[in-house]
């Protein structure tokens, strides 16, 4: 084979068309994830290791969110929201100085208590197993296959999220059902889901400007009655003041994101690959507005004109991640959503060209980017939901061009997306 013909088939068959992502290749890396993952959990919750503290207290995030339904469940919910005071209640617990933030609202702290009935680590892993079962559902109901949506599941992004202890399984999977929700023309339960969502407000940003934008005004209610009976049950369950407990706390988030006391290269937005760069807080912040302003309008813009979901999940989702300034390397998990949705077109239609390479350029690097910006010093991760944004409006352009997609559909047999 000549070196030109080399150089042919290298663009056209492995990075243009992606045809080396055959799907034995895609089940046997699948295999290989989930094998790693589940034997990472045994590792972590029952074997000692390295994120033991003295107590036998295993120090991931999940801490903040056990300690915080214990004090709901003890009458105590407002000393979650004060830092002194929680920070000495982890390491009394703990007997490690290492300590954990607690910035969410009310209503998550009122989830969390269901579970912080059971014992840490019981606690721990009936939360990870649950919060990703409930993605896998969503996935399912995304590309119609449980296979498919197995594989999902056991993407980088998730196992990062699942070691941590995280809830980005639970927020994506959220997303996904008010995604479906919308698809379906199932408005009220897709407002549900929405409303559900803002025990994470940083990440429902925008979803209010595409919801007007395609004039959907019943989920946009039913996500707002969801929202108010939502805060009315935790101010019945935990009383009114530790909301405001919450937002006298609120200033002590954004100096931790300031003040770098969240480690920069362990997030994932402009604005903390800025500040790790060097660029000052108020530069950052305004770069960071800026492309907060960008994606609003496209958002407004995708919304507005096509009922794609997959082009309306890559572009609300990847444009979600931009836009906060605080976010973390294991919320990368809300891409498996738009995955889901790209994935199942190109299996039905076809892929466009460098779309199988971009989808396995976003899964496989998914949990790697605060190891890219720590050990290397180079935060690519806002990278990720770029190339998600730029997916869904090239997906969008080339569709109203009325371009043939040139490579084949994939099948479960065939080919398939990473």
């Amino acid at each position: 084979m000549t070196a030109q013909r080399f150089r042919t088939l290298f663009w056209h068959k492995g990075i243009r068309d992606g045809a080396w992502l055959t799907w034995d290749r895609i089940g046997f890396a699948c295999l290989c994830s989930g094998i790693g993952l589940s034997l990472g959990l045994i590792w972590l919750l029952l074997v000692p290791n390295s994120f033991g503290a003295p107590s036998g207290t295993v120090l991931m995030d999940y801490l903040s969110f056990w300690l915080a339904g214990r004090q709901a469940l003890a009458g105590a919910p407002e000393l979650v929201y004060i830092p002194a005071d929680f920070s000495a209640l982890q390491k009394e617990l703990s007997g490690s100085d290492t300590v954990f933030g607690f910035f969410y609202p009310p209503t998550f702290q009122m989830l969390l208590s269901s579970f912080a009935m059971l014992p840490y680590r019981a606690a721990f892993a009936v939360f990870i197993l649950s919060t990703t079962a409930l993605l896998c559902v969503s996935c399912r109901l995304i590309t119609g296959k449980w296979l498919l949506a197995a594989c999902l599941i056991i993407v980088p992004a998730c196992a990062n999220n699942a070691f941590h202890g995280q809830n980005a399984a639970l927020t994506a999977a959220l997303y996904g059902f008010f995604l479906v929700g919308v698809e379906r023309q199932r408005m009220i339960l897709a407002g549900i889901a929405l409303g559900i969502l803002t025990i994470k407000p940083q990440l429902g940003i925008l979803a209010p400007v595409a919801l007007v934008a395609s004039l959907n005004w019943r989920t946009f209610l039913s996500a707002s009655v969801t929202t108010l009976t939502l805060a009315a049950a935790s101010v019945l369950f935990l009383g009114v003041g530790v909301w405001q407990v919450f937002w006298q706390q609120a200033p002590v988030a954004s100096a931790m994101m300031e003040l770098g006391g969240v480690e920069w290269g362990k997030m994932i937005s402009v604005y903390s690959s800025l500040r790790q760069l060097g660029i000052g807080h108020e530069i950052a912040m305004g770069l960071q507005a800026a492309v907060g302003l960008g994606v609003l309008v496209c958002v407004w813009k995708v919304w507005r004109r096509t009922e794609d979901m997959a082009v309306r999940s890559a572009v609300l989702i990847g444009g979600t991640l931009l836009v906060t300034p605080f976010a973390l390397s294991y919320d990368l998990t809300l891409l498996i959503v738009p995955c889901a949705f790209v994935i199942r077109d190109g299996l039905r239609n076809g892929f466009f060209p460098f779309e199988k390479i971009l989808l396995a350029f976003v899964i496989s690097l998914s949990a790697s980017t605060p190891a890219f910006a720590i050990f290397l010093g180079v935060p690519m991760a806002p990278l990720l939901p770029l190339a998600m944004l730029w997916l869904g409006l090239r997906r969008m352009h080339l569709s109203a061009d009325g371009r043939e997609q040139t490579s084949e559909p994939g099948h479960m047999s065939g080919t398939a997306s990473a």
